[in-house]
């Protein structure tokens, strides 16, 4: 199992330096950057883990990296931090995609409690995205007349309105549901019509 890396980004080597020792302490893998650029150069979110972030560099903004990282699809968790922290700079931090935001000084039990929270959502969401990664596998190995079946189920037509609608015989509908069934893994009638349900959503969103 590959261990989690906190990345760091942040243009004072002090700070980095410290935050680098703090982390450590709890044998976490660090990544440094000075340069906002070489990190989104050389990050790949494969690997699980959070970013710590600057909010004030010279070269690329906190915000303007997150954004960077939102265009890209990259969603891995940032926590902002920023010398000059304010409100309107923790509203902007948090509705570009930061998951804590800490003004300097901060101390560092809010700093690694802050880590601790964006590693739990990075697994949360990794498990998420492979659980749905899986569903829609298991979707794309039906075969056209499987899927429409599942549809008309998933509109919650009986076998025989089934069979009628398509010209089928009653047993035939019976087989591909039972195959339907198998191939989605739903152990009833009503958790398939919820799978259906839940991969239209997904290819909704993946379409828009």
């Amino acid at each position: 199992m590959v261990s989690p890396m906190v990345s760091v980004v942040d243009d004072d080597d002090n700070v980095r330096e410290s935050l680098a020792a703090l982390l450590g302490s709890l044998q976490l893998d660090v990544q440094c950057y000075a340069c906002p650029r070489e990190f989104l150069n050389t990050y790949s979110p494969e690997r699980p883990g959070c970013i710590v972030l600057d909010l004030r560099m010279p070269q690329l903004t906190g915000l303007e990296v997150i954004q960077e990282l939102s265009r890209r699809r990259y969603h891995a968790p940032v926590i902002m931090i920023s010398g000059h922290g304010d409100i309107p700079a923790a509203v902007s931090a948090m509705k570009a995609g930061a998951v804590d935001f800490l003004e300097k000084p901060y101390r560092g039990t809010a700093l690694l409690e802050a880590v601790r929270r964006a590693l739990e959502i990075d697994a949360n969401n990794r498990k998420s995205h492979a659980n749905r990664d899986t569903l829609l596998a298991r979707f794309r190995a039906l075969n056209e007349e499987e899927r429409s079946v599942l549809a008309l189920t998933a509109e919650g037509k009986p076998d025989k309105a089934i069979a009628m609608k398509l010209d089928l015989s009653l047993r035939t509908i019976q087989l591909r549901r039972a195959s339907v069934m198998q191939k989605m893994q739903a152990r009833s009638r009503a958790e398939l019509i919820r799978l259906a349900h839940l991969i239209e959503q997904m290819l909704s969103q993946n379409s828009g």
